[in-house]
């Protein structure tokens, strides 16, 4: 696995909270549980339509293609 590239910069991005779900989370996104985000460095496709999502601590966990979930996300600014 190679890890991408994360924008964190406000200068270059500005970050927005979107509503994701195991059809739609990226690599970069930063999925939040309670008070605390951990950032997405992969997205694996597991069987069953299910997708493995690894956070930047290592810890994983695995989605269902309709579960909601609340992630920020980085777009570039133009």
């Amino acid at each position: 696995m190679m890890e991408e590239e994360i924008a964190t910069s406000l200068k270059t991005h500005d970050h927005v909270r979107v509503p994701v779900t195991g059809e739609t989370v990226q690599v970069g996104d930063v999925i939040v549980f309670g008070d605390w985000g951990y950032t997405v460095v992969d997205v694996m496709d597991l069987s069953d339509d299910k997708k493995g999502v690894r956070f930047r601590t290592g810890e994983e966990l695995i989605v269902q293609p309709n579960d909601g979930l609340s992630a920020v996300r980085a777009f570039r600014k133009r």
